[in-house]
This record gives structure tokens, sequence and C-alpha cells, in this order.
């Protein structure tokens, strides 16, 4: 697959977020409630690449250096927090048990379905395997970049941190 451009693959997970909270919400008839619910979760879940930017750079924001994804370049470090496939079991427990409550049923379901369908995508956009989306593998590697990206990967890792001058 084609490496896409940020307008691109954010686009793919708006649409993506938007259909699965409209369709989660039209299901259980509480659309208002699913698209929310599906944009925090489908959407959203990029916000913990702002979050790896403040923890490796504090509050002094620099948009070119966001956008270059030097926050991980910079700390050889890849959290995440947010990409995990272990909340989405989780909100699905609590979607069955909290079922009888049909608002925030709907609002976990697709919050869970969401975040499910964001990290597929991801996994296919990004050419990355599945486990790197689990934040336990993440946390047994050390969340090190060299640990969790294929050779290949981190080659084209350090290019960048050599292009962009971060020094080793």
């Amino acid at each position: 697959m084609l490496p896409l451009s940020l307008p691109v693959h954010l686009s793919i997970h708006f649409i993506l977020a938007v259909l699965v909270g409209y369709l989660v919400g039209r299901r259980c008839q509480r659309v208002e409630i699913g698209i929310i619910a599906g944009i925090l979760g489908g959407f959203f879940i990029d916000l913990d690449h702002v979050l790896e930017y403040f923890l490796v750079y504090g509050l002094d924001f620099n948009l070119t250096y966001f956008l270059e994804g030097r926050q991980f370049l910079a700390s050889d470090k890849i959290h995440l927090w947010f990409h995990a496939w272990e909340y989405i079991p989780f909100l699905l427990i609590l979607a069955w048990f909290w079922r009888d409550r049909k608002a925030a049923a709907t609002f976990l379901l697709a919050l869970a379905l969401s975040g499910f369908i964001h990290l597929v995508s991801d996994c296919l956009i990004n050419q990355y395997p599945p486990r790197n989306y689990s934040l336990f593998y993440r946390a047994q590697n050390d969340f090190a970049a060299p640990r969790l990206l294929s050779p290949e990967q981190y080659y084209e890792y350090q290019s960048d941190r050599q292009e962009l001058g971060i020094l080793f």
C-alpha cells in the first residue's frame, strides 16, 4: 500500500468514525450519541499523538515538529496511550453491563467499534502488524522504536532522524 498524506489519512479516520458511529447509533436508536462516540473513539483517539509530543517537548509547541512526528524521533519511543486493542473488550463488557441504559451502552459500543476500526485502518495504512497496537506488547518492548519497527521501517525512521538533524 502506498503511503498516504496526513490529510487523507485523517479523512479516512474521520469518515469511518462517523460511519461507525452512525450505524451503531441507528441500530440502538441513538444516532447523535453514536456519532459523538464514533468521532471520539475513531478520530480523537489520535490525540495521543499530541500527548506524546507534550511528554517529549513540554509545552513548547512547534506545529512543524509535531507534523513531522519528531516526538517519536527525538524520544526513540512509541507510547501512543490511546492506540490499544486492550480497551476494546473492556468497553464492550461495560456496554453489555449497561445494556439497560441505552444511551450509555450506545456510547460505549460506538466508542469500542470506532476505536477498533481506527486500529485496523492504522494497521493497513501504516503497515504495522496488529501486535504493535497492543499497549502490553509495546510495554514489554519498553516502547522502544527499534524493537517495535521492522528493520526496513527502522531504517527509514533512522533516515528521517538524520535528515531532520536529530542526534542519536
